[in-house]
C-alpha cells in the first residue's frame, strides 16, 4: 500500500520536477551563471543589469576598465568608441541598463570602485527615468537591480527570476521555442523585439532599426509616434526628491574621490519637453556649469525626426554632436 502510494506520488511530482529542473539546465534569464556573450535576442526577458554587470566581470581583468558611460538604453547613441577619442583610453566600458535611475547609477560605480578599478573618465546620461522608480516598482525582471551591487541577499535576487518562469506560462512558450525553433505569434508578448549589443565594451545598437529605415525612410518616419508631437511642449514638471539627492551628493563624492573628469547631460528626447529649471539649477548647483550640459527641449538635436531610432531612443550622430559640442573647445 505505501509503496504505491509513494509511486502515485512520484508520477504525480515527476512532471513539476522536471519543470523545474528544465529552469536550471537551460537558465532562460541567464543569471544562473556568467556568459562570455548574451547572443542577440528576448529583449524583453533579459536583464541588461545582469548582461551589464557581467559583461564588466568577465572582462575587467583583461582591459582593467576605468572609463565609464552610465544610463539607461538611451545612452547607448554614446557608443565607446566614439567618447575614446575625447578621453584619451581606447578601452571604455559602457554600463548601462533598461531604464536606470540614480540609484542604479550609483550602485554601479560603487560596485566599481570596491572592485579596485578607477573612475577616470564618466559620462552621465540622464533622462526622465534617471529620477524614477516606476521600472523597480513594476517588479519587471528586465529591470531587477542586481543582487552584487545592492542590498539584495542573492537567494532573494535569483528567487524574483525562478517565479516568473512560472507566471504567464512563460516556461511553456519558452520551452516550446527552445525545443521547436519556431517562432509563434503569442510568444510577442516574451520574444518579438531583439537586442543587439557588442562585447566586450558593451555598446547597445539597434540594427533592426537601421534595416528598416535604409529600406524605407519616408515610411519609417511616417508612423503616428513620430507625428503627433505638440507644437508647444511644456516645461517637465520637477523629478528631483530628497532621495535622488542623496544619491547625487554620494556619487558627486566618488567622482571628486577618484578625482574623475566627467561630463553630465540631460538627454534630447523627441517630445521636446524641457528639463524643469528647479531641477537643472539644482544639478548646476551641484556638478557645476561646466559639468552639466541640458540638451532637453528644442534643439538643433530635437529639431530633427531623422535622428531617432523612435521618440524614446535618438541615433548615434546625435551623440557624436552632443560629445563634440561638450568635449571640443568652443
Amino acid at each position: 500500500m505505501f509503496k504505491s502510494f509513494i509511486i502515485r506520488v512520484f508520477l504525480f511530482l515527476s512532471p513539476v520536477a522536471l519543470l523545474v529542473l528544465s529552469y536550471f539546465i537551460f537558465d532562460p534569464f541567464h543569471v544562473l551563471k556568467g556568459y562570455d556573450f548574451y547572443g542577440s535576442n528576448y529583449l524583453k526577458t533579459f536583464n541588461r543589469n545582469r548582461m551589464s554587470t557581467e559583461t564588466f566581470l568577465i572582462n575587467n581583468s583583461k582591459y582593467k576598465f576605468k572609463s565609464f558611460v552610465f544610463g539607461s538604453s538611451r545612452s547607448s547613441a554614446f557608443r565607446t568608441e566614439t567618447w575614446a577619442k575625447y578621453i584619451n583610453d581606447p578601452t571604455p566600458y559602457h554600463f548601462d541598463s533598461f531604464n536606470d535611475n540614480i540609484s542604479g547609477m550609483r550602485g554601479k560605480m560603487e560596485f566599481i570602485n570596491k572592485q579596485g578599478n578607477k573612475l577616470e573618465n564618466v559620462l552621465l546620461v540622464f533622462d526622465r527615468d534617471t529620477f524614477s522608480e516606476q521600472f523597480e516598482e513594476s517588479n519587471s525582471i528586465v529591470h531587477h537591480k542586481d543582487y552584487r551591487w545592492t542590498k539584495e541577499n542573492r537567494f532573494s535576487y535569483h528567487t524574483v527570476f525562478f517565479k516568473s518562469y512560472f507566471k504567464k506560462q512563460y516556461f511553456v512558450h519558452y520551452l516550446d521555442l527552445k525545443l521547436n525553433n519556431t517562432y509563434r505569434p503569442a510568444m510577442d508578448e516574451f520574444f518579438k523585439f531583439k537586442y543587439f549589443y557588442k562585447a566586450p565594451f558593451n555598446d547597445f545598437l539597434f540594427p533592426d532599426n537601421e534595416a528598416q529605415i535604409k529600406k524605407d525612410s519616408m515610411g519609417y518616419y511616417k508612423k503616428v509616434e513620430f507625428l503627433n508631437r505638440e507644437p508647444n511642449p511644456k516645461v517637465l514638471d520637477p523629478m528631483i526628491k530628497v532621495h535622488h539627492v542623496i544619491d547625487l551628493v554620494a556619487v558627486k563624492k566618488l567622482l571628486d574621490k577618484n578625482n574623475t573628469s566627467y561630463k553630465i547631460l540631460f538627454s534630447p528626447i523627441f517630445d521636446q519637453r524641457p528639463l524643469n529649471p528647479k531641477d537643472k539649477n539644482m544639478l548646476i548647483a551641484l556638478f557645476g556649469k561646466d559639468k552639466f550640459y541640458d540638451f532637453s527641449g528644442k534643439n538643433q538635436f530635437t529639431n530633427q525626426i531623422s535622428n531617432y531610432y523612435e521618440p524614446s531612443h535618438f541615433k548615434p550622430i546625435v551623440g557624436e554632436g552632443i560629445l563634440a559640442e561638450i568635449y571640443l573647445p568652443k
